[in-house]
């Protein structure tokens, strides 16, 4: 067996790859700089190339989720692909199931990343070449020290400032999915897959004002909201179809947030 992983830098890959070599699996991870593409067979792919922050560079966004894939996608021999999209495209939709029709608007600037998701989706459903797949996935988080995400910079805030200032409302929720769970499950699409699409997500929203809650329980950080704060709510999740074909079952971010804490401790003490 042989995965090959794009975007091997990031977050998400990075973790997989973690995973893969602790499996003494075959494991290739091209360099994207280098502009080759090789004619062996890569195995199993997973394309979790993307960008930090669109709307910094959204030109960057559309190259990773469309072109790129595109080239790839076309240029390449596996047994499998798998593509990470993102849950986010079920904005404004009336429904989170992967059949839902998805809705965008072209004019709206923060849809940019979306547009650029959904094409790549297309790509990927028009290939001709078999066991091409598709992963939505929900807000990945982890032992992420990156403080570009959310969940990460509000604990880092409640470590070394003892203060979390959200800039969004206690009432504002969405779903969280741990990145141990996700790196599991993909690699299991990767392998077995039976469906096009699937939702990797814990099906499950959390508030921001459970999230802090459970946060002040080990930091006794103080909280604030700012005046201005706006209220985000998304539609749970629905993660039927990956729990009927792989039995998912996602463990709780509530639990894993003391975790997540101490493994900053240890950082800020290695510093």
């Amino acid at each position: 067996m042989k995965f090959t992983v794009f975007g091997s830098s990031g977050y998400i890959g990075s973790s997989l790859v973690k995973k893969i070599e602790l499996e003494n699996i075959e494991l290739v991870k091209p360099d994207l700089q280098s502009g080759k593409i090789t004619s062996e067979n890569l195995g199993h792919v997973i394309y979790a190339v993307g960008v930090p922050n669109f709307k910094e560079n959204p030109q960057k966004a559309i190259d990773a989720h469309v072109i790129l894939l595109d080239k790839i996608l076309k240029e390449t021999n596996f047994e499998s692909f798998l593509y990470l999209s993102s849950t986010r495209v079920y904005h404004n939709s009336s429904s989170t199931n992967e059949k839902s029709s998805l809705i965008v608007n072209p004019l709206n600037f923060e849809h940019i990343y979306n547009i650029s998701k959904i094409m790549g989706e297309t790509i990927c459903n028009i290939s001709t070449k078999k066991h091409v797949r598709i992963a939505r996935l929900s807000n990945v988080t982890g032992k992420n020290l990156n403080q570009n995400v959310f969940l990460s910079s509000i604990i880092n805030d409640a470590i070394e400032t003892k203060k979390i200032i959200l800039q969004t409302t206690l009432d504002s929720e969405k779903d969280y999915v741990h990145i141990d769970d996700v790196v599991e499950i993909l690699l299991k699409i990767a392998q077995k897959g039976e469906n096009n699409i699937y939702n990797i997500a814990s099906g499950k929203n959390l508030s921001n004002n459970q999230i802090v809650n459970k946060i002040q329980e080990t930091t006794e950080c103080k909280v604030e909201v700012m005046q201005n704060a706006i209220k985000y709510s998304f539609l749970p999740i629905n993660i039927d179809r990956i729990k009927n074909d792989f039995g998912f079952e996602p463990r709780s971010i509530l639990d894993e947030i003391k975790p997540i804490i101490n493994s900053f401790r240890n950082r800020e003490n290695k510093i």
